[in-house]
């Protein structure tokens, strides 16, 4: 009887396989070039993860876990300046370049599973994440849900934008100031909500 796959050694896997994908794409990972990189056997590989579609679901989840610091539970008790820390934060962490690498994975793994006869759908479960945290927080400050759904899709898809356009371009500066840009106009939109609805 096979011995199961020991839990630990798949995570220093996973850790060794994303930092040999740092300058590769999914589109070119096999086994074989995989164990290559990595210096071991594909056996090793088949045993922890089965196939190339299992094991690509594994570094994406394990790719994707990392962001789960940076996620709060609700948007309860968040004051402007706490919504606007976190967003600053998580924005700060992400210019890091190895997670800005890692953006680049994830934005391929999103684009392949759009067109997956078996999508691992966590590309848009993470996208309703900060939607749904967005748009709860922008209601608890008194904004109405039907305009607190639009804002924080136009929001949360600029982020997007501009994780996208660091990703491509580099240019931190200019995405940096984009960003303060994006999240003034954000608030000045909740401030407008709030004062036509007090009138």
């Amino acid at each position: 009887m096979a011995r199961p796959p020991k839990p630990e050694r798949k995570n220093e896997l996973l850790e060794q396989i994303v930092d040999h994908l740092l300058d590769k794409t999914f589109a070119s990972l096999s086994f074989r070039t995989l164990a290559d990189g990595l210096g071991i056997s594909s056996y090793v590989l088949v045993y922890h993860f089965g196939n190339r579609e299992e094991l690509i679901n594994e570094i994406v989840r394990h790719i994707e876990a990392r962001h789960d610091a940076l996620k709060p539970e609700n948007p309860e008790g968040f004051a402007r300046e706490d919504f606007r820390r976190w967003i600053l934060d998580s924005w700060n962490w992400l210019l890091i370049e190895r997670n800005r690498q890692l953006q680049r994975l994830e934005f391929e793994a999103a684009l392949q599973d759009a067109v997956s006869l078996n999508p691992r759908g966590s590309a848009m479960r993470k996208f309703a994440y900060w939607h749904s945290f967005s748009a709860d927080w922008l209601v608890n400050q008194g904004m109405q849900r039907a305009e607190a759904d639009s804002s924080a899709r136009l929001f949360t898809t600029s982020l997007y934008g501009l994780q996208y356009d660091y990703v491509l371009n580099q240019d931190r500066d200019s995405v940096e100031q984009a960003l303060h840009l994006l999240m003034d106009r954000f608030f000045t939109g909740l401030d407008q909500a709030l004062s036509q609805a007090n009138r």
